[in-house]
């Protein structure tokens, strides 16, 4: 897969301290997922960045390029975006060592099973994105970028599993699983430094991807009972 890199502008400064630093998800219906970001930045800018990435990736593949990722650098900030399947990751770093990333936000709430089908599904793309950080430690071929990524990814999953756990369906990973897996693989150069435990890591990996491929089956079913029945909802009838 190729590496699109389209946009280079300096001409204007941006300030640092107005820029946060973090990630957030978007879905295929545009919304935000999940997001580190600080909750003082604007979510309308947010999803404005979300949709002009996730739209730049979809027109590259409609021209039959294979694209991984896409870099946006401005003088005050990088964007780098990675497809969803339809959504985008998208990760946002100030080009000023200095920054200090305030408070995370607070985990979403969902209106409907829909919604939450759309939650799931970025979901599960951005822990696809987790196993090919721990294939970049397994081949040592990482940067610092990668590393910070790979940190910041962390902190999004772990905000998604608390907004499973709190729409309080049954199914789907335990939180303690994946706080596990996370303390297992603390960066990536401890995972490159200590190769042994990458096969661990992987296994853990894959138990909870499974655990919420299953429980996005188990939603799916209940989205195509609400067809037939417009009494039924998340937590089952009314």
């Amino acid at each position: 897969m190729g590496i699109l890199k389209p946009f280079h502008r300096t001409q204007v400064p941006i300030e640092a301290k107005r820029i946060p630093s973090g990630c957030f998800a978007v879905n295929r219906a545009g919304a935000i997922v999940t997001s580190t970001l600080p909750g003082w930045f604007s979510q309308k800018l947010t999803v404005e960045i979300g949709r002009v990435v996730a739209e730049a990736i979809r027109s590259a593949q409609e021209t039959d390029l294979a694209v991984a990722e896409l870099h946006i650098n401005y003088s005050g900030i990088e964007i780098t975006a990675r497809d969803l399947r339809g959504g985008a990751l998208v990760f946002l770093r100030p080009r000023n060592n200095t920054f200090i990333r305030p408070e995370l936000s607070s985990s979403m709430n969902f209106k409907n099973i829909d919604e939450f089908i759309l939650h799931m599904e970025a979901n599960i793309e951005c822990w696809k994105q987790f196993n090919q950080y721990i294939n970049l430690a397994r081949d040592k071929k990482f940067t610092p970028e990668d590393e910070a990524q790979f940190l910041d990814l962390k902190s999004l999953l772990t905000q998604g599993s608390e907004s499973i756990a709190a729409a309080e369906v049954k199914g789907g990973p335990r939180k303690e699983e994946i706080l596990a897996l996370f303390a297992a693989a603390p960066s990536l150069r401890f995972l490159s430094d200590m190769g042994d435990a990458i096969p661990t890591v992987e296994g853990q990996w894959h138990r909870i991807y499974l655990a919420l491929q299953s429980l996005l089956g188990q939603l799916k079913v209940q989205q195509n009972k609400a067809e037939e029945s417009k009494g039924w909802s998340l937590f089952g009838r009314k």
